[in-house]
């Protein structure tokens, strides 16, 4: 079980991203759900459910030592008692332009 708690949705992305940008697989699996129904889709990947799918999918990910292409993704977060953790993240490959979004526009972020 991880040790870290993390009080806010936003402060267990912010640990998701860093541990991506790190490739640390601990720091990865601490962001997520102790708990096997949790659900990660890589880009063109196969479903992987439950911690140690999901682990070995990351470690892939980490060892292979590429840029990573652009992606679009969905994260969510579930607030158990050790504080927020992820139960979903899927990723598709991103459109080759996007769209760019207003100035003014609000973040899309939803907690």
């Amino acid at each position: 079980m991880s040790s870290k708690i993390f009080p806010a949705a936003q402060d267990a992305e912010n640990a998701f991203y860093e541990a991506l940008e790190r490739c640390d697989l601990d720091g990865m699996m601490a962001v997520w759900a102790e708990d096997e129904d949790i659900v990660c889709i890589h880009p063109t990947g196969a479903r992987l459910t439950g911690q140690d799918e999901v682990r070995s999918g990351w470690a892939r990910i980490f060892a292979g030592g590429r840029p990573r292409p652009p992606v679009i993704a969905t994260n969510v977060y579930l607030r158990t008692p050790a504080g927020w953790r992820m139960i979903v993240h899927h990723a598709s490959p991103a459109p080759a332009q996007l769209e760019a979004a207003p100035r003014d526009a609000p973040p899309k972020i939803l907690h």
